[in-house]
């Protein structure tokens, strides 16, 4: 889908393909979806619109709201989510990447959370809790999740992370109270700081 867009650069108007559904997530993984370069003053630009990430085959869909939209600028024509499905909203370019990359490597994005909110606690030194994308995932293998990690004094770096910490944060989930909703969440360490409070209630 073409849309025109202005250059915030230099004012030039220019089309940019966009895809609005995305069933088919390398685009998203190397934000390519969203990179476009002016033609005219040349400048790399990142323009993010609202889309949905629909994966049949994982039972996953993803809606993204940049900030400055809402929901009415969603996509119309989305099939309807089934029984089962893991559904999300999120709402910047790095927390839509890193949603995808989770589910595409069936990872369960709760534990993910759960998992940056131990290893922040663990180090308040160099992490400012109150950076939501202080921690995003960046690969997994059978060995071990890798994050990039940005610390308080603006460095980042690659933090890994073995495998069996995260499957030990899975175990901490079985609850029925943290299952599947049916609807869609902002499935965020705020979310699940909230369930946990409510667990305990």
């Amino acid at each position: 889908m073409k849309e025109t867009v202005d250059c915030p650069k230099c004012g030039a108007q220019f089309e940019f393909e966009t895809f609005p559904l995305a069933e088919r997530a390398e685009k998203i993984l190397d934000l390519t979806a969203f990179r476009a370069a002016c033609p005219s003053c040349g400048a790399e630009l990142m323009l993010p619109y609202p889309c949905i990430y629909h994966d049949p085959a994982k039972r996953v869909m993803i809606r993204f709201i940049p900030r400055g939209f809402d929901l009415t600028d969603l996509p119309p024509d989305v099939p309807a989510p089934q029984p089962g499905y893991s559904l999300r909203d999120v709402f910047s370019t790095h927390s839509f990447r890193e949603k995808v990359l989770i589910f595409n490597r069936g990872l369960d994005d709760r534990a993910i959370e759960l998992l940056k909110i131990l290893t922040i606690q663990q180090n308040p030194e160099r992490f400012d809790v109150k950076d939501p994308d202080v921690l995003l995932l960046a690969d997994a293998d059978k060995e071990a999740l890798s994050f990039f990690a940005l610390a308080k004094d603006g460095n980042d770096f690659i933090l890994k992370t073995p495998f069996g910490l995260y499957n030990q944060m899975l175990t901490e989930l079985s609850s029925p109270h943290f299952e599947e909703s049916g609807d869609f969440e902002t499935v965020d360490s705020q979310w699940v700081l909230d369930h946990f409070r409510l667990l305990e209630s």
